[in-house]
């Protein structure tokens, strides 16, 4: 993993070792509900992915933590892409975990999107 450029939304960068399989950590202190981090983060995704749409959405309690899953799909300059992830949102703030790859490589890379997402604790 690396830390990501200051001109970058993520805080930190992942990307899975000989696989073209990545991740990405957004952390803020701005307190927002679930549903308003719901809409940030489709409006966001939007902005790269004009097609972008919500394939799954459910809550989840994960190491004592409650997230939002989403799992949207979209095209990026004509690659069909996947993403999964977590929010959070707590009153200390947000954090938006998300995984991402084409789509054609997303079901092999699930297991180790998931295994990795599974990892989340909070430092509340």
């Amino acid at each position: 993993f690396s830390k990501s450029k200051s001109t970058e939304a993520s805080e930190y960068s992942f990307t899975l070792k000989d696989k073209d399989a990545y991740a990405m950590m957004i952390t803020e202190k701005i307190q927002i509900s679930y549903e308003d981090l719901k809409s940030i983060a489709l409006e966001n995704a939007r902005e790269v992915a004009p097609d972008i749409r919500i394939a799954k959405q459910e809550y989840r309690k994960v190491n004592g933590n409650y997230i939002l899953l989403l799992q949207m799909d979209g095209t990026i300059h004509g690659i069909k892409f996947n993403y999964i992830g977590y929010y959070s949102a707590t009153e200390n703030g947000t954090v938006q975990l998300i995984c991402y790859t084409s789509n054609n490589l997303f079901n092999q890379n699930k297991p180790d999107f998931e295994e990795f997402l599974n990892g989340f604790t909070s430092t509340d």
